[in-house]
């Protein structure tokens, strides 16, 4: 997340208007993430907004030992992560059943680059589909561990510390995740499963 210093040193002196241009340039960053993490659009969309209040409260104080950016997408994970315990407390309860399905990203089309024909365009969109569907079918643990590492890039300490486990816990549950992901995106066979994954 990527977070102009001026705009935040604008915030902390409390200029007018400041504050809600921070929020319109992060706030899809924000949401993507959570939406990623959580794998449920409305709770991704509470969990944003929960970002941003927490924002706003705490900006004033920020001290620019890291980045804003990074400041913020360490807020937007631990928030996620909180929903998710709580979710998991949930079903353990029996309040809540099954997982809402997942919305794909709206930017699909342009992972295959200007220049791909429309056969590419159909494939990679195809290709993406399907890794997202299967991206939300990995449990909880799992999914967090492949967002963290794989799509927001964090090391494995940092991923590890964020989830409160070892290094070698974040190594094996990413291994895990890799053959679950390779199986449901390909087929047990190794080959483009047919149809999808439903």
């Amino acid at each position: 997340m990527d977070v102009d210093p001026t705009l935040v040193r604008a915030c902390q002196r409390g200029e007018r208007g400041a504050l809600d241009e921070l929020i319109r340039a992060t706030y899809a960053d924000v949401y993507k993430l959570a939406r990623r993490m959580l794998a449920d659009p409305d709770e991704a969309a509470d969990a944003t907004q929960e970002v941003f209040v927490r924002v706003m409260r705490s900006v004033v104080g920020f001290r620019g030992e890291a980045a804003f950016g990074t400041w913020l997408h360490r807020v937007t994970v631990n928030v996620c992560l909180t929903l998710l315990k709580k979710r998991t407390q949930a079903r353990e309860t029996g309040m809540v059943a099954g997982r809402t399905p997942f919305a794909l990203p709206d930017d699909v089309f342009e992972i295959a680059g200007e220049d791909a024909s429309p056969d590419d365009r159909a494939e990679t969109a195809d290709l993406v589909r399907r890794s997202e569907i299967a991206l939300m079918r990995l449990n909880e643990e799992a999914r967090a561990v492949v967002v963290l590492r794989d799509i927001e890039g964090l090391s494995t300490k940092e991923v590890a510390d964020l989830l409160n486990v070892t290094e070698n816990v974040v190594k094996v549950r990413l291994h895990r995740a890799h053959a679950k992901l390779r199986e449901l995106v390909l087929g047990a066979d190794g080959s483009t499963a047919a149809g999808g994954v439903a």
